[in-house]
């Protein structure tokens, strides 16, 4: 029986949440603050490499399809039981096959809980004493159940790191930090052994190598060479990796970065470990963290364009912890990736695959937002345009006295106006397949509209009373609805007015159309104002903000009321 779908907790920091795996994809890239827990999600990948999805202290939450080879040893052919009417295969066991269970293990790894997706009604027609026969025998099954990881074989790359000096000796192992490596490329160099031609390091890493650097570095060969240190008193041969480079000759590993030394314990791994132990690629999965430390971002993408072409040709899976935006943006568009996002709320950290965000590949390319931006801010304000942010952003910083920014506190990001209507702000459970769940990128979000009323009492547009409906489900979410026509509507006249050098203007109505639209019947605050027939939104948004500070803007309709909210929400984000 194999169980598709893992979700644990009980395990440091996974206290009371569910997390894992809905399903695992060639590159699964965890991101997360510090002592968020990524590393520990890293452990639920190990833990599946294991020969039953079990471990003593942690609970599991699984999901899976009853196969017919597990089934019919708990109902077996031609057999009877006291526990079941009939013949156990013919009457029950086979009535089973393909259906899908989900199921939780207690610390013990008994399994409890046990679903059967039944949705026409057909497993129920022998009653509740049949059914709970059944489900007592299913979880014998699910008991010993394992994942498609089970007997591959986890190599594990920390964070903290390093190819050091090492003494000669015969094992070949490579550990999590290190150590090793300067002795594995030793034996394939300098033996004699036909096990260990020194093609492996001197052609295949070496090529690798070179492919990741590109124009940052060109390597020519891969020596090894002695030391002889003092230790104790007593003489110890210390072998050293040195790197041939055009001009500079033979360089130490000790006298270069630590990207190098990265990028050789990455290739190591890859490359060199299935040489050694004999297995094929496609039996590891490989866990790096946090492989950006020390990288320049033009050699991290080249280094992670290696990573998924490799997972991908040699049916490999890959994990990766990491804070980059380089990774989020390189992998969040990939169609052999996912992004994992580990939060801790101060008791209990949780995991949430994020894959709205990426499903709707043409929704998100006009959006124009990249995936480190919205992923990695502490919360978005989704607005309608560019121009919008320019205003908001000048009145959170007057509101708040300077002491919030974007980029640091907050971040935003765009819908484009009538992209409004392909997307939705909706818990999981409640979303619609078709429609981009803007919420699943970030839920700490506030959603800014123009009302578009061109009188008092109009009603708003379908789609903006959707959204207003999905936002205010959201706990601590908000959406302002602008009561004035547009953002436009809000900026006073004497603010356009030295923006765009006039002696003197009007403030714009609450319901005026401020900007010339084509085929409406009503002139607009630019024609009939400014005497312009058009006007560029951003340029005058632009021109405006140097002039607007709070005592000119604080009679302007809702908007104090606004400020106070949009401030108070991104405050409680960065608490």
């Amino acid at each position: 029986m194999i169980a598709d779908s893992v979700k644990f907790r009980g395990h440091r920091c996974f206290k009371t949440e569910w997390a894992g795996f809905d399903t695992i994809k060639p590159i699964n890239v965890i991101i997360g603050r510090n002592n968020s827990g990524k590393s520990h999600i890293l452990d639920l990948a190990e833990a599946l490499c294991t020969i039953v999805v079990r471990r003593i202290g942690w609970q599991f939450r699984c999901r899976g399809v009853l196969d017919k080879d597990s089934l019919m040893r708990h109902f077996p052919q031609n057999s009877s039981g006291s526990d079941l009417p009939g013949d156990l295969w013919a009457q029950h066991g086979s009535q089973l096959v393909g259906k899908e269970v989900t199921w939780e293990t207690d610390e013990q790894g008994k399994a409890t809980d046990v679903v059967i997706s039944d949705p026409n009604g057909s497993l129920s027609q022998f009653g509740a004493d049949v059914h709970a026969a059944r489900i007592a025998r299913l979880k014998e099954i699910l008991s010993n159940a394992q994942h498609s990881f089970a007997r591959k074989k986890f190599r594990r790359l920390l964070a903290d790191r390093d190819i050091r000096t090492e003494p000669a000796k015969n094992e070949l192992t490579l550990s999590r930090e290190g150590a090793g490596a300067t002795n594995i490329i030793r034996r394939y160099i300098v033996s004699t052994n036909s096990k260990l031609p020194r093609e492996v390091i001197q052609t295949k890493l070496l090529a690798a190598l070179n492919e990741v650097f590109g124009s940052d570095g060109k390597f020519s060969e891969i020596q090894v060479k002695t030391h002889d240190e003092e230790e104790s008193g007593q003489p110890l041969e210390s072998w050293e990796v040195f790197l041939g480079e055009p001009k500079k000759g033979l360089v130490a590993l000790s006298r270069s970065g630590s990207g190098l030394k990265t990028v050789i314990l990455v290739l190591l791994n890859l490359l060199v470990i299935p040489e050694i132990e004999q297995n094929p690629r496609s039996g590891y999965i490989f866990a790096f963290e946090e492989l950006e430390n020390n990288l320049h971002p033009a050699l991290l993408r080249r280094l992670y364009q290696y990573i998924e072409a490799y997972a991908v040709r040699e049916k490999a899976t890959i994990f990766m912890t990491t804070h980059s935006s380089v990774a989020l943006d390189f992998f969040g568009l990939s169609q052999s990736a996912q992004i994992i996002h580990v939060t801790h709320d101060g008791e209990s950290a949780k995991a949430q695959t994020v894959s709205a965000h990426f499903d709707h590949l043409g929704v998100i390319s006009e959006l124009g937002a990249k995936p480190s931006d919205l992923l990695q801010a502490n919360g978005i304000i989704w607005m309608e345009g560019p121009s919008d942010c320019i205003y908001l952003n000048r009145w959170i910083d007057l509101f708040s006295g300077g002491k919030i920014r974007e980029g640091r506190d907050y971040q935003c990001a765009f819908y484009g106006g009538s992209l409004l209507a392909r997307t939705q702000f909706a818990s999981p459970e409640s979303a619609e397949k078709e429609l981009v769940n803007l919420f699943r990128v970030n839920p700490n979000i506030i959603v800014v509209c123009d009302g578009d009323r061109s009188y008092r009492g109009a009603r708003v547009k379908d789609r903006v009373r959707r959204i207003r409906a999905e936002v205010m489900k959201i706990k601590g979410a908000h959406i302002w609805i602008t009561n004035a026509r547009e953002i436009e509507n809000y900026i006073p006249g004497s603010v356009l007015a030295k923006a765009l050098g006039c002696v003197a203007l009007p403030d714009p109505t609450q319901y005026e159309l401020f900007f010339p639209r084509k085929g409406h019947p009503d002139s607009s605050y630019v024609e009939t104002k400014l005497n312009r027939k058009s006007l560029d939104k951003m340029e005058l948004a632009i021109l405006c903000v140097p002039h607007i500070d709070k005592d000119v803007m604080k009679t302007r309709f809702e908007w104090v009321h606004q400020m106070v909210e949009i401030v108070n929400r991104i405050c409680a984000w960065n608490a």
